[in-house]
């Protein structure tokens, strides 16, 4: 009952708040300008994601009162700094070295504020533990900076990344749901203020998240995945929240290796994400995301599958994911540099 009052509180919340987003970004001149890397052709607000901080806000309140816990609350806090930088960025434009200071300041935040640390993980090659002592707090930040990132990055098509942070956080609901029913119930509040907010966001896009929601949503990912899955849970391991986040942390993981190759800039963007080469090889642009609603939702099974088995069999089956998905990209391309010539 408690995960069907706050889906529903965070749905309304982000349904009726989005449009009024929409009307402010565009009373204020709030909007996405096409350029050469982007896919859209006509201005388009961009702080839509005000919808999704108030959804989240809302299934959060909601959580703390309905579990009677204080830390729901004091989450608020980390939550609301990395998405009013997000908006500022959207609204004003930030550099990026002000934007990774204040990522890492609001995951010190969560770290300090709430304990979303990583205590140890599970021995892949065994079942023993590998305990992180004082550095766990460090590899906490690391991966909430990390995550955070990785779905800002994914946000390059109408509704890309909500649908993935959608699919995420319902997985990081199950699993969380394990360990720790207060943190399934945020996770629950994440995933159904994205799916409402892709009644603005799906192609033909009414409105962007911007980083307002992108930054938000990928942090919140982040810390449920810390405070209430599988890095804190002993029966469990850094298999469920690699799975779960998979195509973010592939695509991120692939951007930074073939932007550091060519000698260029790891953190500068370009148009050769997963989402752009789908679009290169004919792709229409519901198709490309459709297409990767299904690779995130495989990994999302497997992940919710996980029952204490061995992590390798997991990884493996992230490894054939990638390594197929990756073969069928430049095999397309290929062909349609064949085809060109």
């Amino acid at each position: 009952m408690d995960k069907f009052i706050v889906a529903i509180v965070a749905f309304l919340t982000t349904l009726t708040t989005t449009p009024v987003a929409i009307f402010f970004a565009k009373s204020k001149g709030w909007v996405d300008l096409p350029n050469e890397r982007k896919v859209h052709k006509v201005p388009m607000p961009r702080v839509g994601g005000l919808g999704i901080f108030a959804g989240i806000v809302v299934g959060v309140v909601s959580t703390g009162f309905l579990k009677d816990q204080m830390w729901p609350f004091l989450l608020l806090i980390p939550f609301t700094l990395i998405s009013m930088m997000g908006f500022v960025d959207d609204v004003k434009g930030l550099s990026f070295k002000i934007k990774f200071a204040i990522q890492i300041l609001a995951s010190i935040l969560a770290v300090l504020l709430i304990g979303a640390n990583v205590p140890y993980i599970t021995n892949p090659f065994s079942h023993s533990r590998i305990a992180f002592g004082i550095f766990g707090p460090v590899i906490a930040v690391i991966w909430m900076v990390g995550i955070t990132n990785a779905i800002n990055l994914s946000d390059g098509l109408d509704g890309l990344a909500a649908g993935i942070s959608a699919i995420a956080a319902l997985a990081l609901a199950f699993t969380s749901a394990r360990v720790d029913i207060t943190t399934a119930l945020i996770a629950v509040s994440v995933f159904a203020s994205a799916v409402a907010f892709l009644r603005y966001n799906f192609h033909p896009a009414k409105t962007f998240m911007g980083d307002t929601g992108s930054q938000l949503l990928g942090f919140a990912l982040a810390v449920i995945s810390i405070k209430g899955s599988s890095l804190s849970a002993s029966t469990l391991s850094l298999a469920v929240p690699i799975l779960v986040l998979g195509i973010p942390i592939l695509d991120t993981t692939y951007a930074f290796i073939r932007r550091m190759v060519k000698g260029g800039n790891p953190f500068l963007p370009d148009k050769m994400h997963i989402h752009h080469q789908l679009l290169s090889i004919g792709f229409s642009h519901v198709g490309a995301v459709v297409f990767i609603y299904a690779i995130s939702f495989a990994l999302a099974m497997i992940a919710m599958a996980f029952r204490g088995q061995h992590e390798l069999t997991f990884f493996a089956f992230y490894a054939v994911i990638a390594i197929a998905l990756f073969a069928f990209l430049k095999v397309m391309r290929d062909k349609n540099k064949k085809r060109g010539e």
